[in-house]
């Protein structure tokens, strides 16, 4: 599908050096979450960090005072650098930033990039960046690979342990086990209804645990508005093969592929229970996206659905063989030929 992407870009101004990280939005999570990507693939972290209309680091007041978010706070002490915003007074730091914005729209986004997820894109881009900085710098006749390695012999080491660039706050369930963050609605479970949770919120997903750190669930996260509830099929999927009636009107009904949907709504109560239990059993390791897809594989290619298939088929799935016919026995015919 087409979507927008925020872009995080991060000059060197001796070298000319930039790097670039794609995100959904423009917080601080993201913001760190894209830092950390830049710094993962140079191997260094910079010792001052200088920022240009970055709501997700900070804001300044009417004083001049600056006042950073409370998880880039963390990020610096994390890494040890230190942090302030752009001199509107100094045009050289201005000018970087705004060049290396204008450089990535030019480079980067003609044609139209596409990857299979917003960490794809980002290392994507970071390797055209290397490729990129083969070239002549446009002052100095040398390559701007050669003098980015004079910044990386200033900059600070990383630390052991990646940051995790995760706001955990304190969210009330509603009846139905429903959180609802930053507009919208993220299922925990029929469990945790009318229940205190905490929820750390990340760049790419939302993380729901319970108050005394007990996990339970890790959901994609939306931006702007979704009408629709985000949920993990697996967590109902319990509740329906224990109440099989309630699969007419269950909400991850649309998420089956059709001959599966079609399959379970022929079925009578005491198979349709048995074989969402053996789905449920299999999305255990494997995830429900597999284990979906196996059933549905099995049933084109016409064979027995049971547990032990479903988790197989599955299990190949994940890891990218989604072959699921049976083995080659054209070779025995030539024994039951004529001499």
């Amino acid at each position: 599908m087409e979507r927008t992407v925020h872009f995080l870009a991060v000059s060197f101004p001796y070298s000319n050096m930039r790097y670039v990280a794609a995100l959904p939005g423009e917080t601080a999570e993201c913001v760190c979450h894209g830092l950390s990507m830049v710094f993962a693939h140079m191997g260094m972290a910079p010792r001052v960090l200088v920022s240009d209309n970055a709501t997700g680091v900070g804001r300044r007041g009417s004083d001049g005072t600056v006042a950073l978010t409370r998880l880039f706070s963390l990020f610096c002490a994390h890494h040890g650098f230190e942090a302030r915003f752009r001199n509107p007074y100094s045009g050289h730091e201005k000018g970087s930033v705004e060049n290396a914005v204008g450089f990535v729209r030019r480079n980067l986004m003609v044609p139209e990039p596409a990857a299979e997820g917003w960490d794809a894109l980002s290392r994507a881009w970071l390797d055209e960046c290397d490729e990129i900085a083969r070239r002549e710098h446009y002052r100095q006749a040398v390559p701007i690979r050669d003098l980015f390695e004079t910044d990386l012999d200033h900059m600070l080491p990383l630390p052991g342990t990646p940051f995790d660039a995760c706001d955990w706050r304190s969210v009330k369930t509603d009846r139905t086990g429903t959180a609802l963050i930053d507009g919208n609605r993220y299922l925990a479970g029929p469990k945790w209804h009318s229940m205190l949770i905490r929820a750390g919120v990340r760049a790419l997903d939302i993380e729901l645990r319970s108050m005394d750190g007990e996990h339970i669930v890790t959901l994609e996260r939306v931006w702007g508005r979704e009408p629709r509830t985000v949920m993990e099929p697996t967590t109902l999927l319990a509740i329906i093969a224990r109440k099989p009636r309630m699969w007419g009107e269950s909400p991850i009904r649309v998420d089956f592929p059709a001959n599966v949907r079609d399959l379970l709504d022929r079925m009578d109560a005491r198979a349709r229970a048995d074989l969402l239990d053996d789905i449920r059993y299999a999305s255990a390791t494997n995830g429900f996206a597999a284990a979906a897809k196996a059933v549905s594989a099995i049933i084109d290619a016409g064979r027995r659905i049971d547990r032990a298939s479903i988790d197989q088929t599955a299990r190949r799935i994940r890891q990218g063989d989604g072959a699921v016919s049976g083995p080659d026995l054209s070779r025995y015919n030539t024994y039951m030929e004529e001499r």
